[in-house]
């Protein structure tokens, strides 16, 4: 063989070989990155405006409904007396095809279940599905959260029309109405339509982590915290089950 093809070939091969170990070093440094914008999304937030440690799952998706009506509710979402279960239940469930509708805490009644419009998949669903509930009902609230893709949302709706919304799902699907002061408080950054997200510089992070982070606390000062409502739904199961217990036979 030629010894100009074979120095080719041999300069060829030590190209892509090197070529194949840098992709290897940046996908390491990429994980690094990642597990590294996750612990710091954590340690930036002050004590007082972290996520309660949690004895359960935060759902994915969740609404909040200014109304103790909760009768008026089940109708209006299809849920049945028949189909009602214990909110501890309701937790262990929020994943299936269902909708839960909890007891109300302070004035908000809480909604969990698979059955929630997601607006990874359908935004548009998403809107008419609030719109006819807050219709009905009035002060509606959605919030979502995956904590692993980072997609989140957060919409508030008052009869019927949009005060404010934002949806992410590796773009922006949903941003309507102004910047809240909560968001500007809590730090919550909201790209504009077709805005590219750009790469987080190293060991900072990212606004989709931070804000993914953080719906929680703006359910909080915008409705009720689902963990803390949560908590007092079971504390009165518990209470209503020794009470039961207690009943003579």
């Amino acid at each position: 063989m030629d010894p100009l093809v074979v120095g080719l070939l041999v300069s060829l091969g030590f190209v892509l070989g090197l070529a194949f170990l840098f992709l290897v070093i940046y996908r390491h440094h990429l994980r690094q990155t990642r597990r590294a914008h996750a612990g710091a999304a954590r340690k930036s937030l002050p004590d007082n405006t972290r996520p309660p440690s949690l004895p359960f799952q935060v759902p994915q998706r969740w609404v909040t409904i200014r109304s103790s009506n909760t009768a008026l509710i089940r109708e209006l979402l299809g849920v049945s007396d028949e189909t009602a279960v214990p909110w501890s239940e309701a937790l262990a469930r929020t994943r299936e095809r269902a909708l839960f509708v909890s007891g109300p805490v302070d004035g908000w009644t809480l909604v969990l279940g698979g059955r929630l419009p997601d607006p990874a998949r359908d935004v548009e669903a998403l809107f008419r599905w609030l719109h006819r509930l807050s219709r009905e009902l009035g002060e509606v609230h959605f919030y979502a959260a995956d904590r692993v893709v980072h997609t989140h949302a957060w919409a508030r709706l008052d009869d019927g029309r949009v005060t404010r919304a934002y949806a992410w799902t590796g773009e922006t699907q949903w941003n309507e109405g102004r910047y809240t002061l909560e968001e500007r408080l809590l730090g919550m950054r909201c790209r504009a339509y077709f805005e590219e997200a750009e790469p987080a510089p190293f060991g900072s992070v990212a606004p989709e982590v931070r804000n993914t982070e953080r719906v929680i606390l703006l359910a909080r000062r915008w409705s009720v915290d689902p963990v803390a409502a949560s908590e007092r739904l079971l504390q009165q199961e518990a209470v209503r089950s020794e009470g039961d217990d207690g009943l003579p036979g």
